[in-house]
Formats: C-alpha cells, structure tokens, sequence
C-alpha cells in the first residue's frame, strides 16, 4: 500500500508535464502550420519586379517630414 502511495505523485507528476508539453508542441504546430498556409503566395515573383511594384522596406527614414510644430 504504501509503494502506490509514493508512486501516484510522480505519475501524476509525470502525466501532467507531458500533457502540458503536448499541449504546447501542438500549438506551435498549428501556428507554424497557419504561418507556412497563408504566410506567402505560392508563385515566385522574380526581384526586379518586386522592386518596382513596391518599395524597399528599411528601419530609418528616408524622407524627412514635417512635424506640425
């Protein structure tokens, strides 16, 4: 008796870090899954029409604006 008493906290343990580690494995499937579905079109576009369709997408601004001081 007392064996199953030492023993049912670490399967409880046990059973909930793996259901919890499914849980997130699974969700990062699915995200990755939703990403790769509708993250870009199937047909290639080749460089330089890219480069004339839209412009090149930096961090630091290229024109200057006027503030509204």
């Amino acid at each position: 008796m007392t064996v199953i008493s030492l023993f049912m906290p670490v399967i409880l343990c046990f059973t909930v870090v793996a259901s919890v580690g499914m849980g997130v494995l699974s969700a990062y499937a699915v995200v990755f899954g939703i990403l790769n579905l509708c993250g870009r079109s199937s047909r290639p576009r080749s460089e330089a029409v890219e480069a004339v369709s839209r412009p090149r997408l930096v961090l630091i601004p290229t024109q200057n604006h006027a503030s509204g001081d």
